[in-house]
């Protein structure tokens, strides 16, 4: 049942991000061609802004989502119901601390802009803001129900929702921007799109789980739930992670400039894209994660993480190695504009940074899973901690490329973290090996990044066509850096259970196939 439920969660999870990335895409080049650059810097600066502000979250999300695994496991209704009225309740006072905090917190933003050339009048800037800070509420207030799907391996139903909703309102981007060329209006159908989405998979929610009926909770439910001891030891975890996530927008704004800002969002719309693909694999295992970690055959799980660790490396060299082999080319035929371009140096800084994180995924979802959240705080501090002295420091003397160099040093510092609490209290082993594992795929990362660059480097120029240049580097990237990945693991015990699960996964199609029939 896990394997046919993870595997109908991928599906409509891949065919519904191909679909939505390529309407981003076409729309994020519309853009460009119609608004100024600075509207996605304004973007990027209050996105971290509100990112801070989460802060109130308390890790929250985290803290019910593994608390529920265990109570599904034993179907143990009531404690489900009381599980998610604590979410709920907790979120809306979240809700609105960040509304009375996101209202003060507006008039720091002259500080970040100080000296800076602004296109725009205040009043704009701060309507942007608003409207922004809108959006970021809707989470708050309507989305709690979706915890239910997720824990109960379900996410495909959010999916579809999320993309028919997303396909209509990217569809109406679209037609303002060419129409209208009106930012304003690209806010407000943002706001709709999350409002809209939350409030039909809340409706779905309780048409699906009638049993989930509301209760009432108290301060002394949370109590039993010794709720206000994991928040204390996450809280510190979760400020760290958001200082470390949020801080860069921040500093480029400071530093270098909202339109820098902007620039960089490109780039990150790439990354997030392929994030969000690899996300999804590992979104649509969560719930397998949270079951098996509360399994009693704990050799099953090991092996489990051990395949997917692995996975997460294939993925992240895959990943980082097109990207450093058709970043620069891509950017180019994506919005044609030099000017839009930022250094190869940066390039190839985020590419590191895609690799860990991609690598650091499977170590995530078993980390959250387990909860003892105390454990790596002092990782989440110190990455948080060097990320803005180093980004900063080395942001004045080398640009973008220094503060994504410091971005990237204080992940490393995360991974270990999250790596030590895997090791040490699900495996039951020191991580010291793993450690050593790590290096050496790094290492197998430059041999790949640099025979695919090399590789790209020559089919540009054989290739006279841009496009074609581009889709020939891109798959010969792509033949390099899997290689590069079955020479280099194709030994070891992790690569054999792979294969062990896909012919599961085929085994489960075929009798698919034979039941239709």
């Amino acid at each position: 049942m896990r394997i046919k439920n993870s595997m109908r969660n991928m599906f409509y999870i891949y065919a519904s991000y191909l679909l939505i990335a390529i309407l981003n895409f076409v729309v994020r080049r519309i853009f460009v061609d119609v608004l100024t650059v600075d509207y996605l810097g304004y973007d990027g600066l209050f996105t971290s802004v509100f990112s801070y502000l989460s802060i109130s979250e308390m890790g929250i999300a985290s803290i019910i989502t593994y608390h529920m695994y265990s109570e599904i496991a034993t179907e143990n209704v009531f404690q489900i119901r009381k599980l998610l009225y604590i979410y709920k309740k907790i979120y809306r006072l979240i809700g609105l601390f960040v509304l009375v905090a996101g209202t003060a917190a507006c008039f720091f933003i002259p500080l970040i802009l100080e000296g800076q050339e602004l296109k725009d009048d205040w009043s704009f800037i701060y309507l942007i803001y608003f409207l922004q800070l809108l959006s970021t509420l809707c989470t708050y207030f309507f989305a709690y129900r979706r915890i239910l799907f997720v824990t109960h391996q379900r996410i495909y139903v959010c999916t579809v929702v999320d993309t028919l909703v997303n396909m209509v309102c990217v569809i109406t981007k679209m037609i303002v921007l060419l129409k209208w060329r009106n930012y304003i209006l690209y806010l407000l159908i943002t706001i709709a799109n999350n409002l809209l989405t939350n409030l039909i998979i809340s409706a779905l929610s309780r048409k699906e789980y009638p049993e989930i009926t509301k209760i009432g909770v108290n301060s002394e439910d949370m109590k039993a739930l010794n709720l206000f001891h994991e928040v204390k030891n996450m809280l510190v975890t979760k400020i760290a992670t958001t200082v470390y996530g949020a801080s860069d927008n921040i500093i480029i704004t400071r530093i270098l400039g909202i339109e820098t800002t902007g620039l960089i969002e490109n780039y990150r719309m790439i990354t997030s894209k392929i994030n969000e693909l690899i996300l999804s694999l590992f979104n649509s295992l969560q719930a397998s994660i949270g079951n098996l970690v509360y399994d009693d055959d704990q050799k099953k799980g090991a092996g489990f993480f051990r395949a997917l660790d692995l996975s997460g490396f294939y993925l992240g060299i895959v990943s980082a190695s097109g990207l450093i082999a058709v970043g620069q080319p891509f950017v180019l035929c994506w919005l044609k504009k030099e000017s839009l371009l930022l250094p190869y140096a940066f390039l190839i800084a985020l590419s590191v940074n895609v690799f860990l994180g991609i690598c650091n995924n499977p170590i995530v979802y078993f980390r959250n899973t387990l909860g003892h959240f105390e454990a790596d705080r002092n990782y989440m501090v110190a990455a948080a901690i060097t990320n803005i002295i180093l980004s900063i420091v080395l942001g004045i003397r080398f640009g973008i490329t220094g503060v994504m160099i410091g971005t990237v040093i204080g992940h490393i510092l995360i991974y270990v973290g999250r790596t030590t609490v895997v090791y040490r209290y699900y495996l039951k082993e020191g991580p010291a090996r793993q450690y050593l594992v790590f290096a050496f795929r790094f290492l197998l990362l430059g041999i790949s990044a640099a025979s695919s660059a090399f590789t790209a480097g020559w089919i540009g120029d054989h290739v006279p066509n841009a496009v074609l240049s581009l889709i020939l580097s891109g798959l010969s990237s792509v033949v390099i850096s899997t290689a590069v990945f079955i020479i280099s693991s194709i030994r070891t015990e992790a690569f054999g259970i792979i294969l062990i699960y896909a012919k599961r996964i085929m085994d489960t199609k075929r009798r698919r196939k034979k039941e239709e029939v």
